[in-house]
């Protein structure tokens, strides 16, 4: 019959102790008959011999366990009618212990030898217990020795107890104790026994993440509020759609978590959640653990397998925590443990998913490709950015939330340009939503001030749909830059002078980019077309007519960032290097909304030759492997080139449009000569602008000219005239290999008609 004490022991989980207890009490008795009843009082023991001491060990016989030595006693502080718990008690007791038990399939012994590992970590007092009984006051821990005197009677059982402390057997297998020791040689029974945190924790029953996973692992606990609960986007992100849109038949969520709350050790469950950054995968992740109360273990996994720590261990650790925590794993930006990384992470996810039982979730950019060699039955679930019209809601709902009226701006275009997902929506939103506040603040007035003490209250903060374009396009476009100059977007419309013509296919251009998602996703074009579905163009003419400005014009118009290709970051002299350059741009590119511009594209998009030899070859692989990707490639992509007969013929099928810019005439000089003229500028009276329109520069030429006279101009004090004019024209001729007659402008012949 147990006692109050023991009762309350019970209730605590700490019934375990009494074992311990009762198992060092009669070690003690056993260790003053082999030590000498003068041991415990030598403050000085086991830091040095006496002659008495080395007899008495001289006479002990070798291998002989502490408790083997002499029968049990029980001090008198004891109660001896109460026997020590036997293990089948404890595991009634505390479910912990049943677990590490039936899981790691441990005997006695092996139960007996965590227990003795647990006793410091409860109470300091085993410490000074463990260091009496090894004889030396610095062992304050259990050492492999101790174990065996405390749970073995002869020295044939001692000696066959060794296989408890084996790398085989499941103590140290399963990385339940580890055997610490301060140097090499030393023997395995001076090893010191340490057990591992994560046990420690579980068997106190604590419910604090394990430390070490704490650097890259949280835990999200399931919310109690209704109102904290997914929302329609969580459906949404999985949900199929067809012609009619949405079908409500399918919901795939629900289903998941019918598939999750199935999954048993029998049947372990292991989802792989493929699709690009900000698609729901995690929230999708988050809405299983809400609608099934369970916690989700979050892990970053680049942070796990990054610093150059053994992933097998960090994973054994991570699904072991996942165990006694009952969670759902989550392994975000897991694309290094996917069979198709060379990394040490995909074994290790194997061998640690072959030991789980529970529900795993990898959350990937690529989808999984099952591998042969080790079948784990990992099933893909296809994600996707929301569609065009459910970004348009959410910027909607995200605009109303920031404050401001949906209705005061373009959310139908914002919806359209931008593939942005629902937080990136929401915090954009907000982020614009502090610009407008931060424009309004610069605004405020004395008068605003007085109104305000007088208690007159502001009314929302309006949002201007620039604000949301700027904010929209600082989500995106980050991975771009370590290949790509992001080019600043300073012109109009009104900047251009082109032929009606070409303006027309300018606007063209423009308008397939605004109206491509109502005829690909609402009017089914998309279903129609299994690749090209992205917008490309073709920029061809002399050098200064207007291609980079055309250009930045679109982006402009379009609200969009504009990336100029560096191709000192991308083309290599080594061999398939300038692929893999141009496959991370093109990544970045589709994750970023931007237009890409391809500035002298005939030195990446050249003719393919004749093959004479590997260099050749190569040269050919690398071209037909950009009018492949030109083809994947769902964005505006604009190539800008003097040389279009240089183009290889392949682009031309791929091209959606092909614009010409011609060499400016008579008429469109004189009106660039005007648009470049800034109207700050002080000009003398003898400057004849339509004069000088008679020198045959394009656009490009005629900037330099009016910029080189203006800093001539400034250097001798002077506005500028019409010498300055003629001399930077002058050097203009000098740098395009051209020589030019010093004459007046009125003097200057009037040129050929142009071609």
């Amino acid at each position: 019959m147990l006692d109050a004490a023991d009762g309350l022991r019970l209730r605590n989980g700490l019934l375990a102790f009494r074992r311990l207890d009762l198992l060092l009490a009669t070690a003690v008795a056993a260790a003053r008959q082999r030590f000498g009843p003068e041991a415990a009082a030598d403050a000085f023991r086991g830091l040095y011999l006496t002659a008495e001491q080395v007899e008495r060990a001289l006479a002990t016989p070798a291998g002989q366990p502490l408790v083997g030595s002499a029968p049990p006693v029980v001090p008198e502080t004891m109660e001896d009618t109460v026997p020590p718990p036997s293990w089948a008690e404890l595991v009634d007791d505390n479910p912990r212990w049943r677990w590490l038990r039936d899981t790691h399939e441990l005997s006695d012994i092996e139960l007996d030898v965590v227990l003795l590992a647990l006793g410091p970590d409860v109470d300091r007092r085993y410490e000074q217990l463990y260091g009496f009984l090894q004889d030396d006051v610095s062992l304050r821990r259990p050492t492999v020795s101790l174990a065996l005197d405390l749970l073995t009677n002869t020295p044939q059982d001692r000696l066959h107890s060794l296989e408890v402390f084996g790398a085989e057997a499941p103590l140290v297998r399963h990385r339940l104790i580890s055997l610490r020791t301060d140097g090499d040689g030393v023997p395995l029974i001076a090893h010191r026994i340490a057990l591992d945190d994560q046990i420690t924790a579980a068997l106190l029953q604590l419910n604090s993440l394990d430390r070490r996973l704490a650097t890259f692992c949280r835990t999200i606990l399931p919310s109690r509020d209704p109102a904290e609960q997914p929302g329609d986007e969580t459906a949404d992100a999985l949900s199929r759609t067809n012609e009619h849109g949405r079908d409500p038949a399918d919901d795939r969520l629900g289903a998941l978590i019918r598939l999750t709350r199935q999954a048993t050790g029998r049947h372990p469950l292991r989802l792989c959640f493929s699709g690009p950054p900000g698609s729901g995968r995690l929230r999708i992740a988050m809405g299983i653990g809400e609608r099934l109360h369970v916690p989700l273990l979050v892990v970053a996994t680049p942070a796990m397998v990054g610093d150059g720590a053994d992933p097998t261990e960090r994973l054994a650790l991570l699904f072991r925590e996942a165990t006694l925590r009952g969670c759902i794993v989550y392994l975000d930006d897991a694309d290094c443990l996917l069979p198709a990384s060379a990394g040490p992470g995909r074994q290790a996810l194997t061998r640690a998913l072959h030991s789980f039982e529970g529900v795993v979730v990898l959350g990937t950019r690529e989808r999984w490709a099952p591998w042969a060699q080790e079948p784990l039955g990992v099933l893909d679930v296809p994600f996707s950015l929301p569609p065009a019209h459910r970004r348009r809601a959410l910027w909607r709902r995200a605009v109303a939330s920031a404050g401001a009226d949906p209705d005061a701006v373009d959310v139908d275009a914002l919806g359209d340009r931008f593939r942005l997902s629902s937080s990136q929506i929401a915090d954009a939103a907000r982020t614009a939503a502090v610009a407008a506040r931060l424009r309004v603040a610069g605004a405020y007035t004395s008068a605003d001030d007085g109104a305000r003490a007088n208690g007159d209250r502001p009314g929302p903060t309006p949002i201007a749909t620039a604000d949301l374009f700027a904010a929209a396009r600082s989500q995106s476009g980050h991975q771009l830059s370590a290949f790509a100059r992001r080019v600043p977007v300073t012109y109009g419309w009104d900047d251009l002078v082109l032929p009606a013509d070409v303006m027309d296919q300018l606007r063209e251009l423009v308008a397939r980019v605004e109206h491509r998602a109502r005829v690909m996703d609402e009017w089914g074009f998309d279903a129609k077309l299994s690749g090209g579905k992205g917008i490309s163009a073709l920029f061809a003419g002399p050098p200064g007519t207007g291609k980079t400005m055309a250009a930045q014009v679109i982006a402009g118009a379009l609200g969009l960032d504009l990336f100029a290709i560096d191709l000192s970051a991308v083309v290599s002299k080594y061999i398939g290097e300038t692929e893999k350059n141009l496959e991370r741009v093109f990544r970045a590119a589709a994750d970023s909304d931007a237009i890409l511009f391809f500035d002298e594209a005939d030195a990446l998009f050249g003719k393919r030759s004749e093959v004479r030899d590997s260099h050749d070859r190569y040269a050919n692989m690398e071209i037909a492997y950009l009018l492949q990707r030109m083809e994947q490639y769902d964005g505006l992509a604009i190539l800008a080139t003097n040389l279009r007969s240089h183009l290889d013929e392949a682009f031309t099928r791929r091209l959606q449009s092909i614009v010409e810019f011609p060499f400016p005439d008579l008429a469109e000089r004189r009106r660039i000569w005007q648009a470049c003229l800034p109207r700050q500028t002080p000009l003398s009276p003898d400057v004849d602008l339509e004069a000088m329109a008679h020198h045959r520069l394009a656009g490009g030429n005629i900037k330099n000219v009016l910029l080189g006279a203006a800093f001539l101009a400034a250097a001798r004090g002077l506005p500028v005239g019409r010498e300055h004019l003629l001399e930077a024209t002058r050097r203009e001729h000098q740098k395009m290999g051209k020589v030019v007659v010093d004459t007046e402008p009125d003097q200057v012949p009037d040129p050929p008609p142009d071609l």
